[in-house]
C-alpha cells in the first residue's frame, strides 16, 4: 500500500573520518660557520605551522614546516641560539574525501631531542603529529506526518538541533614589530609564542567579520648571555564569506599559523620585525526545532521500518566537566621563570577512574648566571569517573604559574572535560504496510501496569490508541500512570 508522507529535509555536517599521521625528522646538523662551538645544550622548541593543503580523492596533501631553536651553551660560558627550518610535505589517505569535503588540520609537536656529536655537529630528532578531521554538508530527509486515512499511530518529539549551513575559510595577516632592549650586538630569539585569545564574530550580509587578539610572548637574549622578555597583544581580523547565513546562526572558528617570518637583526637595534599569516575557518549552524517521528504502528496494518542513524555535529562542545589541578615542584637555584608550557600528554582509564597526564615546561634561570635551562615534570591527576575516550576531549581553559620564596614552582590548572560535538539521533526513513486481519474477539480488555510502561507502548500492544485509553480511563497526564494500575483498553475492531 502507498503512503502518503510528509518529509522535511536537514542539512548535517556528517563526519567522513579522522587521521592521525605520525611526523619523525631526525638527521645531523653541522654548525654555521657564525656559530660558535656548541658545549650543552639547555633547551629546544619548535613551531609547527601549515601553509598549503590540497584536497584529492581519497586523499589531502598537507605542506607546512617547522622552526626550530635550539638553545646552547657555547666554549666560553655564553648562551647562543641555533636555528633549525625544516619544511614538510606528506600526503595522508583518508577514505571518502573529495573537493566537497571540508578538512580541519594541525599539528602537534610530540618530542623534541637533541644530543652533541661534537662541537660542531648535534643529532637533532624531532616527532610530530598531523591531526585531520573530514567531514562533508550532507542533506537527511526526516518523516514527521503520515496521511491520517492510513490509520496509523505516530509518536513524534520535539527536537533542537544545529543545522549546517556550511563551511568557508580565508586568511588573516598580521604585520608589527615589537621594542626590545638597546642591545648593540643584535639580539637572537629563542621562543617565540603566538596565542589566539578572544574570539568574536559579527554576522551580516553573507559574512562573518571574526575578531580576535593574537599574544605574543618573544623570549630573547644578547650574544653575552642576558635574556630578556617582549609581550604584545595584537588585534587581528579577518571575513568569511558563506551563503544562506543571518544573525541568529552560530559559528565555530578556527584560527591556525600559517606562515612565519621573524627578523631577529633588524637595523634599528630595538625591535624585533614579525611577519604572520594564519588560516581562518568556521563551520556554520543554524539552531532549528524539528518535529521527528520516533515510533509509530498501524491499527488494521502490519506496520514495518527502518531506523537510520544520523550523527548531527553540534556548533560548541559541550563541557560536562571541570576540574582544577595543583602541583608544586622544587628547582634548586632558580631565579626567574621566563615560560611555562602545559600539554595534555595522555588520558586513560582504569576502572572506575581517569588519569590525566600533563607534561609541564618550564624555562628559567639560576641565581648563578641568566642563561637559559629547561626543566620538564609529569602532572598527573586521578578523577572518579570513567569515560569513554574517543567521545570526549580535554582542554587547559586556564593556567597560573608562580614561583615561590623557597624556590618551587606552583601550578594551578582548570582542565575542561568536553565531549565531542556530535549528536547521536535514529531518523526513521522507510515505513513499509501489509493488511492484517484481527483474530481477536473481544473489543475490550484489562491490563495491569508493569515496569517500563507507557500509554504508548500499551496501545501499541494492544492496537489501540493513547487517546482512546486516556479517555476511557480518565487519564488527565498522559505521561503519568503508576504501576500495578488497572486500566481499560479499547481494541480497535
Amino acid at each position: 500500500m502507498e503512503l502518503q508522507i510528509q518529509k522535511e529535509t536537514i542539512n548535517v555536517k556528517k563526519r567522513i573520518g579522522e587521521k592521525n599521521k605520525k611526523v619523525l625528522i631526525e638527521k645531523d646538523y653541522i654548525l654555521p660557520d657564525s656559530k660558535p662551538d656548541i658545549i650543552k645544550i639547555q633547551a629546544e622548541n619548535s613551531l609547527p605551522y601549515i601553509r598549503k593543503k590540497e584536497i584529492m580523492e581519497n586523499k589531502i596533501k598537507i605542506e607546512g614546516g617547522f622552526e626550530t631553536r635550539i638553545s646552547y651553551i657555547t666554549s666560553e660560558g655564553k648562551n647562543r641560539v641555533l636555528k633549525i627550518s625544516e619544511e614538510l610535505a606528506e600526503i595522508i589517505d583518508i577514505e571518502g574525501i573529495n573537493q566537497e569535503t571540508n578538512t580541519i588540520e594541525k599539528i602537534v609537536i610530540k618530542q623534541i631531542e637533541t644530543s652533541i656529536l661534537n662541537e660542531r655537529k648535534i643529532h637533532y630528532k624531532l616527532e610530530a603529529e598531523i591531526q585531520i578531521t573530514a567531514a562533508r554538508k550532507e542533506n537527511i530527509e526526516l518523516i514527521y506526518e503520515i496521511n491520517k486515512t492510513h490509520n496509523i499511530e505516530t509518536l513524534c518529539k520535539k527536537v533542537n538541533i544545529d543545522t549546517y549551513i556550511g563551511h568557508s575559510e580565508s586568511k588573516m595577516s598580521v604585520k608589527e614589530k615589537m621594542e626590545t632592549e638597546n642591545i648593540q650586538d643584535g639580539i637572537e630569539v629563542v621562543k617565540f609564542k603566538p596565542q589566539i585569545e578572544n574570539i568574536e564574530t559579527k554576522i551580516s550580509y553573507n559574512k562573518i567579520l571574526v575578531k580576535a587578539d593574537c599574544k605574543i610572548k618573544c623570549i630573547y637574549q644578547s650574544k653575552t648571555g642576558s635574556t630578556y622578555i617582549a609581550q604584545k597583544e595584537i588585534p587581528i581580523m579577518g571575513f568569511l564569506d558563506i551563503e544562506n547565513i543571518d544573525e541568529e546562526c552560530e559559528s565555530n572558528i578556527e584560527i591556525t599559523l600559517k606562515n612565519l617570518n621573524i627578523n631577529e637583526s633588524p637595523v634599528n637595534k630595538n625591535e624585533i620585525e614579525i611577519e604572520m599569516e594564519f588560516n581562518l575557518s568556521g563551520d556554520i549552524y543554524q539552531k532549528k526545532e524539528i518535529n521527528m517521528m520516533v515510533d509509530l504502528y498501524g491499527i488494521n496494518y502490519k506496520t514495518n521500518f527502518k531506523n537510520q542513524i544520523v550523527y548531527l555535529e553540534k556548533s560548541k562542545p559541550q563541557t560536562l566537566r571541570k576540574i582544577e589541578i595543583e602541583n608544586k615542584m622544587l628547582i634548586e637555584d632558580i631565579n626567574q621563570i621566563y615560560d611555562q608550557e602545559y600539554k595534555i600528554k595522555n588520558i586513560q582509564t582504569k576502572e572506575d577512574k581517569t588519569e590525566i597526564q600533563i607534561q609541564a615546561t618550564y624555562l628559567y634561570s639560576s641565581f648563578e648566571n641568566e642563561t637559559i635551562n629547561k626543566q620538564e615534570t609529569i602532572i598527573t591527576k586521578e578523577i572518579s569517573a570513567n569515560y569513554e575516550l574517543n567521545k570526549i576531549k580535554l582542554e587547559i581553559a586556564k593556567e597560573n604559574t608562580v614561583l615561590l620564596p623557597d624556590s618551587s614552582i606552583e601550578a594551578v590548572l582548570e582542565i575542561n572535560i568536553q565531549s565531542l560535538n556530535t549528536e547521536k539521533i535514529e531518523v526513521i526513513n522507510e515505513i513499509e504496510l501489509e493488511d492484517e486481519e484481527s483474530d481477536d474477539k473481544y473489543s475490550m480488555i484489562i491490563y495491569c501496569v508493569k515496569q517500563g510502561d507507557s500509554l504508548w507502548k500499551i496501545a501499541k500492544k494492544f492496537k489501540s490508541t493513547v487517546k482512546e485509553i486516556a479517555n476511557i480511563n480518565e487519564i488527565e497526564d498522559e505521561n503519568k500512570i503508576n504501576i500495578g494500575d488497572k486500566i481499560y483498553i479499547p481494541r480497535a475492531i
